[in-house]
């Protein structure tokens, strides 16, 4: 007597293990070829410690580069800075702190994780 616990039924061929590879890795890989993409770039966040009377250059610059996150903090313990911190993505990085230095009279500090 067949016991319950040995009973299968799957109604098609035994494929074995390079069957069930070939089967599943077929599917998966049309799956993938008919997907949408889309990319995603890796943020870094930033800081910079920014006298008082450039913060709107600063802001128009960060703007110009899409940043997100913009938070800013008056308390740094430095008279007339304040800190601006944001994130931008990856490759854009080294250009946006160019385009700061360009634009800025004064030497600016930057922090970058």
């Amino acid at each position: 007597m067949l016991s319950i616990l040995n009973f299968r039924h799957f109604g098609g061929i035994k494929l074995g293990t390079g069957g069930l590879v070939r089967a599943y890795g077929g599917v998966a890989s049309e799956c993938l070829r008919n997907a949408p993409t889309c990319l995603v770039k890796t943020k870094v966040p930033m800081g910079v410690e920014v006298p008082f009377d450039l913060l709107g250059v600063l802001y128009h610059q960060v703007q110009s580069f899409h940043v997100e996150d913009i938070k800013q903090d008056y308390d740094t313990g430095k008279d007339g800075i304040s800190m601006v911190t944001f994130k931008v993505d990856f490759d854009q990085v080294d250009k946006l702190e160019d385009a700061l230095k360009a634009n800025c009279s004064r030497e600016l500090k930057f922090y970058k994780r």
